[in-house]
């Protein structure tokens, strides 16, 4: 995508004038990014169920599993038997064998500014995982690569990156994908930093997309989904019931809730292709994930 295409495609809007039917989308986190971390296991059905819901309300672009290693990430142990038809994290050459074995034609690689958070989550620096994704990522279209740079925000191992540094990032990431997730790992991004990092995007001509926690304070990642759509992004990662947050960073808090973010998008004016009463189907199945009724039991959510 060059520079042109790319600002035609994610004009600026303005929310005292609504949204006016311009669609946002959402791209669903929760059975990934929302389920990695939990210490209670999750039945692979359960899991299942929980795409479907989801698929179901009216969602087409679903993170559904990772393809990491069953000894750090436990609860991901499962996921050829989970993936159904959306897209898979892979963070190494083995991952992205079982990914493709598994049927995965969409996936989404990280990296980031922080070289502590590079050596927690990936035992490499970022220039050791540039060049590890490139002896294997090179054969995938970069339309089916979405690339997260984590920390872009800021990192309290690292502090804020420099402009510099955000740019070489981004340099990084569109050598395999045309879109580019800002991740706000640690919750701590701000309205003036969303718009700094969309313009980094547009000059570098790639698609950016904004994937947000927050430390309980959800109206706060809110505000940044409107700094976000002000600034031509229109694409927002969301999770279930707010389910997640990053088992490789301490503090990582909470992902926005596709409910919140769904609820107020159409506030808004704007189109999601979410039906808000069939999400609640979803939801129920993240609350009960979150809080199960007795330990290693899941309900059954299949309609009466």
């Amino acid at each position: 995508m060059d520079k042109k295409e790319s600002c035609e495609l994610y004009p600026m809007l303005s929310l005292d004038e609504g949204g006016d039917g311009v669609n946002i989308s959402i791209y669903e986190v929760g059975p990934r990014d929302g389920l990695q971390a939990l210490k209670q296991p999750v039945e692979t059905a359960t899991k299942r169920q929980l795409i479907a819901s989801l698929y179901d309300a009216g969602l087409r672009s679903i993170e559904e599993v990772s393809f990491a290693h069953p000894r750090l990430v436990p609860q991901m142990a499962d996921a050829e038997e989970v993936f159904d038809r959306g897209s898979a994290l892979v963070m190494n050459k083995r991952g992205f064998d079982r990914a493709v074995s598994a049927g995965v034609k969409k996936f989404n690689i990280v990296f980031s500014p922080c070289e502590t958070f590079n050596m927690d989550n990936m035992g490499k620096t970022r220039s050791e995982i540039v060049l590890m994704y490139k002896t294997f990522m090179d054969k995938v279209p970069k339309k089916n690569v979405r690339v997260y740079i984590s920390m872009a925000f800021g990192s309290p191992a690292s502090g804020q990156p420099s402009t510099s540094t955000l740019i070489s990032c981004i340099r990084d990431a569109k050598m395999f994908g045309d879109t580019v997730v800002f991740a706000d790992t640690v919750g701590v991004g701000t309205r003036k930093e969303v718009a700094e990092l969309a313009e980094l995007a547009k000059n570098e001509g790639v698609r950016a997309a904004l994937h947000l926690h927050h430390n309980g304070e959800e109206d706060r990642a809110i505000e940044l989904v409107r700094a976000a759509l002000m600034n031509g992004i229109h694409e927002i990662d969301s999770s279930i019931g707010g389910l997640g947050g990053c088992p490789f960073a301490d503090n990582s808090g909470a992902n926005l809730s596709t409910e919140t973010l769904v609820s107020h998008l159409h506030a808004w004016g704007f189109t999601t292709g979410v039906d808000e009463e069939a999400l609640k189907a979803a939801s129920r199945i993240a609350m009960q994930i979150k809080k199960p009724i007795t330990t290693g039991a899941m309900v059954n959510h299949e309609p009466l």
